[in-house]
C-alpha cells in the first residue's frame, strides 16, 4: 500500500514538469511575419520617398527651362523695336530669316506652334540661337506676323489688336474696333540636358 502512493507521486510529478516545445515554433513563425511587414513597409516608403524626389526634380527643371525661355521672348521683342533689325514699318513687311521673322503666319501644328521649330527638318531661319554653356541650355525662337500676305499691314489680310473708342453720351460707353496694331506671335524652344524641351509662346502687339 505505502508504495502504491509513492508511486503516484512520482507520476504526477512527471506530469507536471512536462512543458510542451511546440509554443515556441508558433512565435518564432508570428515574429518573422511580422518582421517580414515591416521589411516591405520601409522599402515601400522608401520607394515612395525617391519617388517625391524625383518628381520634385522633374518640376524644377521644367521650371528652370520655361524661366529660361523668356530670354528668347526678350530677344524678339528688342529685334521688333530695333529700327537696325526689324523695327520699321517696312522692314515688317518683308520675312528675313536673319532674324528669324516671317512676314506671314507660319503653318503649325494642333497645338498653335510653328511646324519648324518643332521639327529641325523645317528650320528655314538663319538667326543664331542663345545658348548656354553653363546650364546646356539652347534656346530658338521665331517670330511671325499674323498676316496671310507679305507687304504692307491690312485688316483684311492680318490680324489686328483692338483699341476702345468711344461712342459719346452720358454712358460714355467704349467698344474694341479691330483697327489697332499688328499682332505678332513668338514661339520659342528651350532644349536642354538628357534631351529635354519646352515650348512657350506669346503674342506682341507693334
Amino acid at each position: 500500500m505505502i508504495f502504491t502512493n509513492i508511486s503516484s507521486c512520482k507520476y504526477g510529478s512527471s506530469r507536471t514538469g512536462f512543458k510542451p516545445v511546440r509554443e515556441h515554433g508558433v512565435i518564432l513563425f508570428v515574429t518573422l511575419v511580422a518582421l517580414l511587414i515591416l521589411m516591405i513597409s520601409a522599402i515601400a516608403m522608401v520607394r515612395s520617398f525617391d519617388t517625391s524626389l524625383v518628381l520634385a526634380g522633374n518640376l524644377a527643371f521644367k521650371r528652370d527651362l520655361i524661366n529660361q525661355g523668356e530670354r528668347g521672348v526678350v530677344a524678339a521683342k528688342a529685334e521688333i523695336q530695333n529700327p537696325a533689325q526689324l523695327g520699321t514699318a517696312i522692314a515688317l513687311q518683308t520675312s528675313a530669316p536673319a532674324f528669324n521673322y516671317s512676314a506671314t503666319l507660319l503653318p503649325s501644328d494642333a497645338h498653335g506652334l510653328p511646324l519648324m521649330i518643332t521639327n529641325d527638318a523645317l528650320w528655314t531661319m538663319t538667326g543664331a540661337d542663345i545658348t548656354d554653356a553653363t546650364t546646356g541650355v539652347t534656346i530658338r525662337f521665331v517670330i511671325d506676323r499674323l498676316c496671310n500676305l507679305p507687304g504692307p499691314t491690312s485688316t483684311a489680310s492680318c490680324i489686328v489688336g483692338s483699341t476702345m473708342l468711344s461712342t459719346g453720351g452720358t454712358a460714355n460707353v467704349s467698344k474694341g474696333v479691330p483697327n489697332g496694331p499688328i499682332v505678332y506671335r513668338v514661339s520659342v524652344r528651350v532644349s536642354g540636358p538628357r534631351n529635354t524641351q519646352s515650348y512657350m509662346q506669346t503674342t506682341l502687339s507693334m
